[in-house]
């Protein structure tokens, strides 16, 4: 375990190195358009869920300043700022007087993202691996993640709940790779036909390293190698590998 302990430490201390140098991307030239229906609505955030605090009326001019999926984050010439639905994006139009061109989905869509959700199926110690995931992502490079997972073996089902963090140091390659440092726990449950073992839980640590490719629309794809440290109340601790892929998607 102590040669387990320092390889962890290596590979943390590398993906601390990869986590503090976050790209800067350029921004691109801001577009202004005029609303031609009696208003569009302004939320406070990118998600119907966030309150309406302004509207922009008929003839109003406004600046676009970001996409984010489906919504798009304006600012009326006295500053007011917030985020509007594509659709009633497309009730305004263009400085010689034709539509808003809104194009579909992009790979610079899936950088922006905020939020993401992954089904995913893989290997865990010859058991087989199912498991779900939620990211939050503070910007192209920083994420974080929490997952939970559950492995079918022929002697004991493991239910693993994980939190980490994922850093993408390349968010602009369509092979995207990416790092990932975290913990959780493990829930061991034997089959009781076969052993006579106590259920257990212990606590566990990880890093790792995988591959994003966005696919089309919302959809990506996602695979993931994890390298497990078990810290159990015995005299030994455990370690053990987990491989896995995903389709996911994104908001």
């Amino acid at each position: 375990m102590r040669l387990i302990s320092k390889i962890s430490l290596r590979i943390g201390g590398l993906l601390l190195g990869l986590l503090l140098p976050w790209s800067l991307q350029a921004e691109e030239s801001p577009l202004r358009v005029q609303v031609f229906a009696p208003y569009i609505e302004m939320h406070t955030g990118p998600g119907a869920v966030y309150p309406v605090h302004h509207v922009a009326e008929r003839d109003e001019w406004v600046v676009i300043h970001k996409r984010r999926t489906d919504w798009f984050l304006v600012e009326t010439r006295r500053g007011k700022q917030g985020w509007v639905a594509i659709d009633e994006m497309r009730r305004t139009r263009l400085e010689d007087g034709t539509p808003l061109p809104l194009k579909a989905y992009s790979e610079r869509d899936f950088r922006d993202r905020t939020w993401e959700f992954s089904f995913y199926g893989g290997d865990m110690e010859g058991a087989a691996l199912l498991g779900l995931y939620a990211g939050y992502a503070f910007n192209e490079n920083l994420s974080t993640e929490v997952s939970f997972s559950q492995a079918l073996g022929d002697f004991s089902s493991e239910y693993l709940f994980d939190v980490n963090l994922v850093s993408q140091p390349f968010p602009e390659w369509t092979f995207s790779p990416f790092f990932t440092l975290g913990g959780g726990v493990i829930r061991t449950n034997p089959n009781a036909t076969l052993v006579e073992t106590e259920d257990r839980t212990d606590t566990t640590a990880h890093v790792g390293a995988g591959l994003k490719v966005y696919l089309t629309r919302r959809f990506f794809l996602r695979g993931e190698f994890r390298h497990y440290a078990v810290f159990t109340s015995r005299d030994e601790n455990e370690d053990f590998d987990q491989w896995k892929i995903g389709l996911g998607f994104f908001f």
